[in-house]
């Protein structure tokens, strides 16, 4: 009976932790002009860190004006060094459903052109361009991340 209820238990833990990630008020939508780039090294930090510190967030990229159908491979060898597979993205563009609920809505140096509803709208304009220094784009972003994610660990004590 006892190992009954620690399935039990187990169970609803893992059930919470799986509708959370699929919970819009749990996402984050980064978005930038092609949805290649600084969205998608944003959402991944981002991913990344939220795993590493237990929170149930989760965070997608999109693009405002796409322009390539892959991540550029500077960008993807520059993830890939961090630990993340982006072998596999396609990028896609912002629609009004992205928005919708979203625990946050980031532009990254982009107007977003589709409406978010009562959904503020964050701005990241002081990240440096990741062509010209990946470095310095990726300590701009995770510096973002790292402080967004404590004020969503704040703001959502549950999330903890």
């Amino acid at each position: 009976m006892r190992a009954l209820a620690l399935s039990a238990a187990i169970l609803a833990i893992v059930c919470s932790i799986t509708l959370a990630a699929d919970n819009p008020a749990r996402r984050v939508v980064f978005v930038c002009e092609h949805g290649n780039v600084k969205s998608l090294m944003a959402a991944s930090y981002f991913n990344q860190l939220a795993a590493q510190r237990g929170l149930p967030f989760n965070a997608v990229s999109r693009g405002v004006a796409l322009d390539s159908p892959t991540v550029p491979k500077p960008i993807a060898a520059g993830l890939r060094a961090d630990g993340i597979d982006v072998s596999h993205f396609h990028p896609s563009k912002v629609a009004s459903a992205d928005l919708v609920d979203a625990a946050r809505v980031i532009a990254i140096g982009t107007q977003i052109p589709t409406k978010a509803g009562e959904q503020l709208i964050e701005r990241w304009d002081d990240v440096p361009p990741a062509s010209t220094s990946y470095d310095a784009a990726r300590s701009a972003l995770k510096a973002h991340v790292a402080e967004l994610l404590d004020q969503l660990s704040e703001a959502h004590p549950t999330a903890k």
